[in-house]
């Protein structure tokens, strides 16, 4: 055995000169470890790592073969993906061992349904416990990628996420105002970028049913979908994860209906024609008879005929705004009916038939989805089975869980987006982000299923889409945020992380020339953080028009024009520092005002602040929505937006509520 080394001793003497050296020489303290990456919802659970992963030309997905039926048709989904959003070559499928740089998915672990374990490192691995885990840990590794500060890296660490809702999404009114196919499935995409797994769609209303049927063809509207278009759109939905609940709205809201087919509707002038503030109630055949024999066989053979359509679990039979008791009270055949059966409440006959119409879905293995209404009011003495889920509008969810219902929360007010009614904080059916993510509770009960934006067409049918889809973007985000784990508060923080992650991948170029093309083409804007503004002039006096609310994350707030000073005006952002910058995105004031909306505009970049270019210019459409206008990629500091020229009568001001920047890549 070799002798071990002398332990060497430093006397005090020795040691005393040296000690600083030693003191000085220790250990820096670590380096702080990853922050989460920036995603919509934001991730649940993260530790941090140290380092990135980067994505390469040579990256693969790898599918284990046991997993192969379910996980590689996602993987080539995500390869697609990959290709379109960081524009690298698409990456080859694979079954074969993880190599750095790769992408791994995989079946297993002890997790939720639709929670998965994202781990960082060398490689990505996604681990989830069913299919659609997984999906969603895919959604933020496109989101980590496209809002990172370094191109085509995500920060090393661990994820584990999962929702705390397990229904979450969205309802469309396309029986008011009919949407096309193509943005629905935009819509689906957008729902699943944001981990939002179900789609209403409200089908029919006063104005349209919109579903293709050969039983009853006369009632189709000319704008409708065809059986093969929603048999195609559940199969794509599938694709992103997101389920679609049909809707065919009776007794009331058919209109439509009653116009090919009077014979069905009820002819005492009180259900007929409400004529209230119920959009189309004036018109005529409101309410079909749920007194008439030959209206509830009609109303079976559609319901059934729809719940054959579709695969989805649920058949939403509607049955809100039947006009009240004192409406059903005051109709001499709905009373003869009441008194025929026996029952104590003229309302009972509506709940009769809401458990007709039910026996029908159940009959077909699905599940009934009904409005709050029923009972708004007026007493009855039967109530709809608790096997049916209720879609509560008219109050929180809480007190229809005490029933022992299984209910969903679309509460008017807080989640509704009705921009036919309101399209500015205060007014009825506008959607306010800020008191919405800060202050409403999205209470999490046993029988609470989840919660959904509302979005009703009313008034919008001569609304481009595009404007209509305007008002829906952020609150879409909101609910996605707050129902997978978020708590709430300050919404500008989450407003931030909003426009860094962008929308989902487009599918297909849109017309430039088109406002549509407006939809989706958020491809991640620059963090706002550090920023800071300086205008040509701006109001102090008359309004809080500072500059400094251009930059602010706050949609509600704005730069106005000093209002004694001429066109042009100029906004200025400061970036902090030198960054690739590939657009503006220009936001109009949204108080309603008219005055400062920009029509002729320049955009023009800084490295310096001294050197300026113009880059973009052009005309901005009379339109409160938010417009990008992008420009080829080039690096620069600051950042110039100048008015020219405005909308309002005066052609005098200017008002910018928001300017971001797209990021470059």
């Amino acid at each position: 055995m070799a002798p071990r080394p002398a332990r060497l001793v430093l006397s005090a003497a020795v040691l005393g000169p040296l000690a600083a050296l030693f003191v000085s020489a220790a250990p820096a303290p670590a380096e702080p470890a990853n922050p989460a990456p920036v995603t919509v919802p934001a991730i649940r659970q993260w530790t941090g790592g140290d380092g990135t992963w980067q994505l390469v030309p040579g990256s693969r997905i790898v599918v284990d073969p046991r997993d192969s039926r379910e996980l590689r048709p996602l993987a080539q989904l995500l390869a697609d993906e990959l290709a379109g959003q960081e524009g690298v070559p698409r990456p080859r499928v694979v079954s074969a061992p993880a190599r750095p740089h790769d992408i791994r998915l995989d079946l297993g672990g002890d997790l939720p349904e639709e929670g998965y374990r994202m781990d960082v490192g060398a490689a990505v691995t996604i681990t989830a416990a069913a299919r659609d885990g997984a999906f969603y840990g895919t959604r933020t590794l496109l989101q980590a990628l496209r809002s990172s500060d370094t191109a085509r890296t995500v920060a090393r660490g661990t994820a584990l996420d999962w929702p705390t809702f397990a229904d979450r999404g969205q309802m469309l009114d396309v029986g008011r105002k009919y949407f096309p196919v193509d943005y629905l499935k935009q819509q689906i995409r957008q729902q699943a970028w944001f981990k939002l797994n179900t789609f209403h769609l409200h089908l029919s209303d006063w104005n349209g049913y919109r579903v293709e049927s050969e039983l009853y063809p006369e009632i189709v509207s000319p704008e409708h979908y065809t059986k093969a278009e929603l048999r195609d759109l559940e199969a794509y939905a599938a694709t992103y994860g997101v389920t679609i609940v049909p809707e065919i709205d009776l007794p009331g809201h058919a209109a439509a209906i009653s116009v090919a087919r009077p014979d069905l509707a009820f002819q005492c002038e009180p259900m007929s024609r409400p004529n209230n503030s119920w959009e189309g109630s004036d018109r005529g055949g409101w309410t079909l008879d749920y007194t008439d024999p030959a209206m509830r066989e009609f109303s079976r053979n559609l319901v059934a005929e729809v719940a054959a359509i579709f695969d989805s679990p649920y058949v939403h039979i509607g049955t809100d705004e039947v006009p009240l008791r004192p409406a059903q009270e005051a109709c001499p055949e709905l009373v003869a009916y009441q008194r025929e059966r026996g029952y104590p409440y003229v309302g009972d006959v509506l709940v009769e038939y809401i458990n007709e119409l039910d026996e029908v879905v159940h009959a077909a293995g699905k599940t009934t989805q009904l409005w709050q209404w029923w009972d708004f009011q007026q007493p009855t003495s039967i109530d709809p089975p608790t096997r049916v889920v209720v879609n509560e509008w008219l109050s929180p969810p809480a007190g229809r869980v005490a029933q022992g219902y299984r209910t969903i929360g679309v509460q008017d007010g807080p989640l509704y987006v009705s921009p036919g009614f309101g399209a500015a904080p205060g007014s009825y059916g506008f959607f306010d982000v800020r008191t919405t993510y800060r202050d409403y509770p999205f209470e999490a009960l046993d029988g609470v299923l989840g919660y959904h934006v509302a979005r009703w067409s009313d008034r919008t049918q001569q609304f481009a889409i595009g404007w209509v889809d305007y008002f829906a973007r952020r609150p879409l985000a909101v609910v996605a945020d707050r129902t997978w784990a978020a708590p709430g508060g300050d919404v500008r923080p989450f407003l931030d992380r909003f426009d860094r992650v962008g929308d989902a991948n487009p599918v297909g170029t849109p017309d430039p020339g088109d406002l549509a093309s407006q939809i989706g083409a958020n491809t991640g804007l620059l963090s706002q953080a550090g920023w800071t503004a300086s205008a040509s002039d701006e109001e102090t006096a008359g309004e809080n028009g500072r500059a400094a609310n251009a930059v602010d994350n706050d949609p509600y707030t704005h730069w106005h024009s000093r209002y004694d000073a001429p066109l042009p005006h100029r906004l200025d952002v400061d970036l902090g520092a030198v960054q690739s910058v590939a657009g503006v995105r220009y936001m109009p004031r949204q108080d309603g005002g008219v005055n400062g909306k920009i029509r002729d505009f320049e955009v023009l970049v800084s490295a310096d602040g001294s050197d300026w270019r113009t880059v973009a210019s052009g005309t901005f459409a009379e339109d409160r929505t938010e417009f990008i206008v992008p420009f080829e990629a080039t690096e620069a500091r600051y950042v110039a937006l100048r008015a020219a020229s405005e909308y309002g009568g005066t052609n005098r001001f200017a008002a910018v509520a928001e300017l971001d920047v797209v990021r470059a890549r």
